[in-house]
């Protein structure tokens, strides 16, 4: 069953948001082009469609288990790889605040272990370009770690990724220091991209090219995640931390990108979707 949706228009353009399926982005088409992979495979899985936000974490936490300024977190594993992957959002239902013909707001209240945050989305739609802003505000006494980022689904084809520098190791759990980018992994270039889930940092600009339109941001953003493991699609990820960021700070290592947000703190960043380029 496809989740219910709201729908913005603008000239050429609509974006189909699914609030009720992890507050995501299902589907962005123009000129009649579908960009995403869209909520027809929503029965595949939550992980697997649409572009949605990652908070309050992105990527990875093996075991569900890490340390935060000498606190022992837990937080729900919910992948068959025994990790807590991609947040507490991204398959929670969201409320919709506010929806015009050509925006919307929406929220929600996370509750879990050891996080207790509110975050908002709101969405922008002109004939030329999606706008996304995505605020996430620590609710609790305690100090946290968290990071930001959204996870789309684009149909395969060249990208191109400003970044000298990639996390090392042969899966997507960095091992060692980032490394200068060479051969197949260098993305400076658009290219299509050969089989990878590999974690992109040192950024040289504020975009991808990805098929179909650039993808900017504001905010935070250190670090661009690339998925090209089942065939057809391409995840182009920016994030603000790491790969298992939080084990990372923990160790000391820098350039995790991981952030801490105090009582009332906020943690913004931004997207914009752009085909007019």
């Amino acid at each position: 069953m496809q989740p219910s949706a709201v729908v913005l228009r603008a000239g050429p353009a609509t974006v189909t948001l699914c609030p009720d399926a992890g507050g995501r982005i299902g589907q962005i088409e123009v000129d009649g082009r579908k960009l995403l992979r869209g909520p027809e495979d929503a029965g595949l899985g939550w992980g697997y469609w649409g572009s949605y936000p990652l908070l309050p974490w992105s990527n990875r936490i093996p075991g569900g288990r890490f340390r935060f300024e000498g606190r022992d977190f837990t937080v729900p594993v919910n992948w068959e790889d025994g990790s807590a992957l991609h947040g507490l959002a991204m398959n929670a239902p969201w409320t919709v605040v506010a929806a015009s013909d050509r925006s919307a707001v929406i929220e929600i209240a996370i509750d879990s272990a050891s996080y207790r945050m509110h975050a908002r989305q709101s969405f922008v739609l002109t004939q030329s370009g999606l706008d996304q802003r995505i605020d996430l505000t620590n609710r609790s006494a305690d100090r946290v770690p968290v990071g930001a980022g959204i996870h789309p689904w684009f149909g395969f084809g060249p990208i191109r990724v400003p970044a000298d520098r990639m996390w090392p190791g042969s899966g997507p759990i960095p091992e060692g220091v980032p490394v200068p980018v060479e051969g197949d992994a260098d993305l400076r270039v658009i290219c299509e991209p050969g089989l990878m889930d590999r974690c992109y940092t040192a950024l040289t600009a504020d975009r991808v090219e990805v098929p179909g339109l650039r993808l900017g941001w504001s905010g935070p953003i250190t670090h661009v995640v690339v998925y090209t493991g089942t065939p057809g699609w391409v995840c182009v990820e920016p994030v603000t931390m790491a790969n298992d960021g939080f084990r990372l700070a923990d160790e000391g290592v820098p350039g995790a990108g991981v952030i801490a947000l105090d009582e009332g703190d906020t943690l913004s960043v931004g997207y914009r979707f752009d085909w007019s380029a």
